[in-house]
């Protein structure tokens, strides 16, 4: 990681979000007080939370909707040929699963690989000097004490959720039986340049530093009023821990701190009452707890002109009387010439695109009532009347007043219909490719299927064009993305073992 480090904390001494940075010598900045902190937390540490319709340059892991089963290719679009030669090559090595991550379709170039690595270790970079500077910042007043709290539970916050996407991009899905061997992703919590190489470390460290990190900042941030939702707050904190639980499959935890976060906010969108003259998902929504980062939906699949669109497969999965059906997935039917299926959770009534959260790093309520109801379901027993109590708690406002039954299942049945409950809800979010990785090392149900996706060489209206379909299966390795190719060239850092990957068949069609 030496490279990684040197490189981020000479372009923070050399360039600054504000001028807080104007003095400084070859090694070392100068903070005038606590708000320069703060402006650095703002503009460096924060994923910027500008939103773009088309250019995905500026979205973080925007490929992440692609690698699962949300998605598939749009075949009834008429702009095929602008979507795949700017599109679908562009993340050919993720939405086929590849060794290479960053290999185009003739599998003799690449693109980088390495963008979201250094962004995430970047605003790690930023957040580990706010830790190491903000105890040395004069604080005499209630009101300064408060905020030299709030920037340094803010900073903790954002370093275990960093640290909490890095280890899930690349490293094991986690296992309690394994996590003290199993490879996570490189640590360091100091601000000073060392000249060592940092390895990567065993999931149960990185685990244990995130969930460290979050007790620090929920102790930072007890009793403090939220500035706005691009600022975390206690609730975020809360949020975060049950679902960092949740993925360690301590069900225990994962209930407590989802109930703490409800104590918090606990409020739903009754979409029997929702008129959508606002997006379902933005930052006014008594649902949202937290947002930050772009929003990438429209370039993927709200569009025809991108080529992709909500998979048949999680169009299947809402039941007759599920209005999410309406307002989180639809169909243009003004245009039955080009019908497709696209994501407007984020997009007003008039459909206007006006995203002002993000498609992969949006905390709602929803995620908490879901966590305490996947929770209570997987420690079973006397659990289960409370996994279904917060599962129809949802349930009551999402499907029509006449269409909801109480939920009677039980067992791995119960945890099926939380599993899918959690897919409806929380679609186009950033959390359906976590998801599935988790289930497939699922101590309870484990996940044992496959999921598909195709990559499509088009020809025009009289050239045979030719589907290419890829398969990945529970327990294929590919589950972990591959340490980015320029970061292994120089950090000499130990690959996962993803496999190389072909297609499993062709079909080959005229339009």
């Amino acid at each position: 990681m030496k490279y990684i480090y040197l490189t981020g904390l000479l372009w923070l001494l050399f360039t600054s979000c504000s001028d807080f940075l104007k003095e400084y010598s070859l090694d070392q900045a100068y903070v005038r007080g606590y708000s320069d902190l703060d402006e650095l937390l703002i503009g460096e540490t924060y994923m910027a939370t500008e939103y773009y319709d088309m250019n995905l340059d500026k979205v973080y892991y925007p490929y992440i909707h692609m690698m699962a089963d949300e998605t598939q290719e749009n075949t009834e679009s008429v702009n095929w040929q602008t979507s795949y030669s700017l599109f679908q090559k562009q993340f050919f090595g993720y939405i086929t699963w590849q060794y290479r991550i960053g290999l185009n379709p003739d599998k003799l170039t690449t693109k980088a690989e390495d963008t979201d690595w250094n962004k995430l270790y970047k605003h790690i970079n930023t957040a580990n000097m706010i830790l190491f500077e903000i105890d040395k910042q004069s604080a005499e007043t209630d009101e300064d004490k408060q905020a030299v709290a709030r920037i340094r539970g803010e900073a903790y916050f954002l370093r275990a959720a960093y640290y909490f996407t890095l280890v899930n991009l690349y490293g094991q899905p986690y296992q309690p039986a394994n996590a003290a061997t199993a490879l996570g992703v490189p640590v360091k919590t100091s601000p000073v340049i060392e000249d060592k190489m940092f390895p990567r470390e065993s999931l149960a460290t990185v685990y244990s530093l995130i969930i460290q990190d979050l007790e620090q900042a929920a102790t930072n941030l007890e009793g403090i009023a939220r500035k706005s939702i691009y600022r975390a707050n206690l609730t975020a904190v809360r949020l975060l821990q049950s679902r960092v639980y949740l993925y360690m499959q301590n069900w225990a935890e994962a209930a407590k701190y989802a109930q703490l976060c409800l104590d918090l906010q606990s409020d739903l969108i009754d979409l029997n009452t929702f008129d959508g003259s606002k997006a379902f998902a933005e930052a006014s929504s008594p649902e949202t707890i937290f947002s930050m980062g772009g929003n990438g939906i429209q370039a993927i699949i709200t569009t025809a002109q991108k080529g992709l669109s909500a998979s048949e497969d999680l169009k299947a999965c809402y039941k007759e009387g599920d209005l999410r059906k309406e307002h989180f997935v639809c169909n243009n039917e003004e245009n039955w010439s080009d019908l497709y299926w696209y994501c407007n959770k984020y997009v007003r009534k008039e459909n206007q695109y006006t995203a002002n959260v993000s498609d992969n790093f949006l905390f709602r309520t929803a995620e908490a009532w879901l966590n305490l109801a996947e929770a209570y379901a997987c420690m079973g027993g006397n659990n289960e009347t409370a996994a279904r109590e917060a599962l129809d708690h949802l349930r009551e406002h999402r499907v029509e007043m006449n269409s909801f039954d109480a939920t009677t299942l039980s067992g791995e049945d119960l945890i099926e219909e939380i599993r899918i409950e959690r897919r409806r809800e929380l679609c186009f979010e950033g959390h359906r490719w976590f998801d599935l990785r988790r289930y497939t090392v699922s101590e309870k149900k484990p996940f044992t299927g496959a999921i598909r996706n195709t990559y499509t060489e088009w020809g025009d209206w009289k050239t045979q064009s030719t589907m290419y379909t890829y398969e990945l299966k529970a327990g294929d390795p590919s589950w972990t993305l591959q340490i980015p190719y320029e970061v292994i060239q120089f950090e000499e850092l130990t690959p996962n073992p993803r496999n190389e990957r072909t297609h499993i068949s062709i079909n080959q069609f005229y339009l």
